[in-house]
């Protein structure tokens, strides 16, 4: 539909549409609208006609972790031709240049490199690009790792054929000059692709004004970025480039931005940054390293009728599960009456929070995980001005029955291998041990049942004065002044790692390593990598899996643990080396229960199938039909649908409404627990332990050394 920007009537422009559509763009003559749909399939309409073109469709998705959406296309300045980017089957990105006359698209880059982001000069000489074609490494200080700490290159490619390079001296007097028509000179124009002369980055969001490129980077590649490459997610950390294709020199504005467009006809800059926007020109832009002047938004109001806007959440989020869900039968659902059975309740209801539980109900009767809504607008919160919270001693406290006073039972604090923990009682100029009492808080005396949690209440860097004895009473007391901290949790877990770590040191004699895996994050293979270099040659490797919390990353993991040693590399009078250095020889068995899930389950399943060990515990969560492509609602609301299932080589579908299950069935139950045991830890050990007695790892003896004698 289109409406005049003053308003009036809508006027329809398609038809035959029937999915969800992306990413719609003006051509530069106002009279088409380029944009593509979810089977990434590429349209552009004609205003006046009305007639819609589909010109190109693919059906390779970049990944499967992050995004779904095709929205990296653009027009050039004649709106004859349309610049796009399409996946091919080895995951690496093509450029093409599709002629809307011809009805034909040209592609300009083959699949060697990976290849996104084009954009035409607004003068019509070059078309840009970012490749990913720098592979100088940056090397791991543990020898088993490398990333491409850079990776990408900023192209130009001169649309007409003849001229000088852009980068190069003249080798004539009287150069051939460019034209002022736009042709674009296809035979020979992969050979008139030159790089930027910039230092390769890690670069985004390209986009080109008259004889200016603009791109954003970050220093470093992070997990945050993944979900950042076509679109950025709302944090201002991003440094913004400019070129001047005359001048050959790169700036970077002085302030990070949160992100930034252009003008149709590439003069203009519009630039966020935290709440805010600004306005400059290109040049002034390049020219000044400013953003420009702020745009005022104090008076810039809209008005919501709450009942409509529900109901086209709700419609939304209805054809989102139906594009996107996985199976395209919906499990053999009646999807179209399901939506019309839970859309009845949209008149009644009289909150956005009623909207979303309407819609997780409605997305509940496909009984399938990572179905998640939440979010949108509530209407207007009052904020409170309390700066106060709770605070907390880090320590464990239980009342005394003989006296009334609260008793010190646990003290958390740094440990061997996390002693960056901070905890307000665990210094060496505090003397507070386990079994003595807590007497006063700020001089008032206390006793059970009054909670001294009250006396807890703190603003940020406010001390509180505790007074402890070894006796339940004032003489010969203590007092400390101490600063709380917010929660506990961190002191809690790696106190229950650092036991379960020494208890495993302990009842193997030092023959087996354990870890913990929280989530499969980037914090995740961190924790793995450290585990990994401390156990890696022992016997055997406990490998914990239970609540974690899922992501993305478990074939990092396999792929260490399937290393194998082939060869010892022999020095004098020095212990072999194992060859390679980071493999395992170990046992492993791996720990899991209901609490581990998504893709911690898809580790299990990963692990089995490759027969690296041993898994132990209950079956997982049973949920790993996973998303891709979160959708935002019109109040920035979230819905997310599962749309990727796994199967595996044994032909069945993985996990889902199951969970892995595990070679020796064993439980937790809450007596033990209770007790203080961990079942599931003790056979684990008791597994590892027996595997290395009964199939211990060998590798043949050196041989003899060469005889060459003469």
């Amino acid at each position: 539909y289109m409406q005049k920007v003053d308003g009036g009537d809508w006027i329809q422009l398609t038809k035959s549409l029937d999915r969800t559509d992306y990413h719609l763009l003006w051509s530069p003559d106002g009279k088409k609208i380029l944009f593509g749909n979810k089977n990434f399939a590429l349209f552009y309409v004609d205003v006046n006609s009305k007639q819609l073109h589909k010109f190109a469709e693919s059906n390779q998705l970049k990944n499967d972790e992050f995004y779904w959406e095709i929205s990296d296309y653009t027009w050039s300045p004649d709106s004859k031709w349309i610049a796009y980017s399409f996946v091919h089957y080895n995951k690496n990105s093509v450029i093409y240049l599709y002629n809307l006359d011809q009805n034909k698209s040209y592609a300009i880059t083959d699949d060697f490199f990976d290849n996104i982001n084009p954009t035409f000069d607004a003068d019509g000489k070059y078309l840009y690009y970012i490749s990913s074609r720098n592979f100088d490494l940056q090397m791991d200080f543990y020898e088993d790792n490398h990333v491409e700490a850079t990776p990408q290159q900023i192209m130009a490619v001169q649309l007409q054929a003849g001229l000088k390079p852009p980068f190069e001296d003249a080798v004539m007097k009287d150069e051939p000059k460019a034209s002022n028509a736009f042709p674009i000179d296809l035979d020979g124009i992969e050979s008139r692709t030159y790089p930027l002369p910039v230092p390769p980055g890690n670069y985004f969001y390209l986009k080109a004004g008259n004889g200016k490129v603009a791109w954003c980077s970050v220093p470093k590649f992070t997990e945050d970025e993944y979900e950042e490459i076509f679109r950025p997610k709302g944090r201002t950390k991003w440094d913004l480039h400019i070129f001047d294709m005359n001048d050959k020199k790169e700036i970077v504005l002085d302030n990070k931005i949160k992100n930034y467009s252009t003008s149709i006809n590439g003069e203009y800059l519009l630039i966020e940054k935290n709440n805010d926007i600004y306005a400059t020109s290109f040049d002034m832009a390049y020219k000044t390293k400013s953003m420009g002047n702020t745009v005022d938004l104090e008076k810039m109001t809209y008005t919501v009728d709450p009942q409509k806007e529900w109901l086209q959440i709700f419609n939304d989020a209805w054809r989102w599960y139906r594009d996107f869900f996985f199976d395209p039968n919906m499990f053999g659902l009646n999807w179209k009456a399901i939506g019309e059975r839970y859309r009845a309740y949209i008149p009644y209801i009289t909150s956005r929070e009623q909207l979303n539980w309407v819609m997780q109900q409605m997305v509940g009767e496909l009984s399938v995980s990572h179905t998640y809504i939440y979010g949108g607008d509530d209407g207007i919160k009052q904020a409170t001005d309390s700066k106060v919270y709770t605070g907390w001693l880090g320590a464990d406290l239980t009342a005394d029955k003989t006296n009334g006073y609260y008793k010190f039972e646990k003290i958390y604090g740094p440990t061997e291998y996390n002693l960056d923990l901070q905890s307000p009682l665990s210094r060496p100029d505090i003397d507070i041990k386990p079994g003595d009492y807590l007497i006063a808080i700020n001089g008032h005396q206390l006793k059970a049942p009054e909670d001294y949690f009250k006396y807890l209440q703190v603003t940020e860097g406010q001390k509180v004065s505790v007074t402890v004895n070894n006796k339940p009473n004032q003489d010969g007391s203590k007092t400390y002044e101490v600063e709380l901290i917010r929660n506990s949790p961190r002191l809690r877990y790696f106190n229950w790692l650092t036991n379960n770590i020494n208890k495993v040191l302990k009842e193997s004699n030092g023959e087996l390593g354990y870890m913990h895996i929280n989530a499969m994050d980037a914090g995740g293979i961190g924790e793995f990598d450290k585990f990994w270099r401390a156990f890696r040659y022992k016997k055997g490797i406990i490998i914990d899996m239970r609540r974690n919390s899922g992501g993305w990353t478990e074939y990092f993991l396999i792929d260490k643990l399937e290393r194998e040693m082939v060869a010892h590399n022999v020095l004098p009078n020095m212990v072999p080396f194992r060859y390679p250095g980071s493999t395992s020889t170990g046992k492993y068995v791996v720990i899991s229960n209901e609490y581990n899930g998504s893709d911690g389950e898809a580790f299990m399943e990963d692990f089995k199938a490759r027969k690296l060990g041993t898994t132990v515990g209950v079956p997982s969560w049973g949920g790993l039909t996973g998303i891709v492509n979160g959708q935002t609602t019109i109040d920035n609301g979230h819905v997310e649908q599962s749309n990727n299932g796994f199967y595996g080589k044994e032909d069945k579908w993985w996990i889902e409404n199951h969970g892995a299950d595990p070679d020796i069935y064993i439980d937790n139950d809450p007596a033990s627990v209770m007790a203080g045991k961990d079942t599931q830890l003790e056979t684990a050990i008791k597994t590892a332990l027996k595997q290395i007695k009964e199939n211990p790892y060998t590798f043949p003896k050196r041989p003899p050394y060469p005889v060459k004698t003469h």
